[in-house]
């Protein structure tokens, strides 16, 4: 009888034990759930970035004003309220007076001929890439020294058309580090 007393007795306190670790489980994890944070707003104001400015000089064919006999001396102006690396595409192509362009495009050294600056890195991906970043309002050295049409194009009504298209990047983000490798 002893025995079934001692077995009871621990069966009470067990079972006892069991459900105070039950209860306390069940009242924190309710807790937690319940649990209610303020709400925070994320007050980051991006920067707006304005398009960079192509400067360039022409000299027109006083015979045909839509024919360019030189282009020279095309520069990147920064446009941004904050330092910008710059990138920049040359895309040569045959086009009318009314922008439509032929299917043929001109090669370089045999229908023009263009001259770069040692400013400007040229990459894998098409792109020159200005050597350093510039400062609010400041220009880069020219990308394009020169650039002469050698031939006409193959079909009457179209000329040559030399066209730059730029990018920039922020040079630091906040915690100063550089964006990407300008090297």
């Amino acid at each position: 009888m002893i025995k079934v007393k001692k077995i009871q007795l621990l069966l009470t306190i067990f079972v006892s034990a069991f459900l105070i670790v039950t209860i306390l489980g069940i009242k924190n994890t309710f807790a937690a759930l319940k649990m209610e944070t303020a709400t925070v707003k994320n007050t980051f104001t991006p920067m707006e970035s304005s398009i960079p400015t192509i400067n360039e000089n022409v000299t027109p064919n006083p015979n045909n004003n839509n024919y360019i006999i030189e282009k020279n001396d095309v520069t990147v102006t920064n446009t941004n309220d904050f330092d910008v690396y710059v990138r920049a595409m040359v895309i040569a192509s045959w086009q009318d007076a009314d922008g439509n362009v032929l299917a043929v495009t001109p090669v370089e050294g045999s229908d023009y001929s263009i001259s770069y600056s040692t400013d400007w890195n040229k990459r894998d991906d098409g792109f020159y890439y200005y050597k350093s970043f510039l400062r609010k309002g400041e220009n880069t050295s020219p990308l394009l020294t020169a650039c002469i049409p050698l031939k006409n194009a193959p079909v009457n009504g179209y000329t040559l058309s030399i066209n730059i298209i730029s990018q920039t990047v922020q040079s630091a983000i906040d915690n100063g580090e550089l964006p990407f490798s300008n090297s």
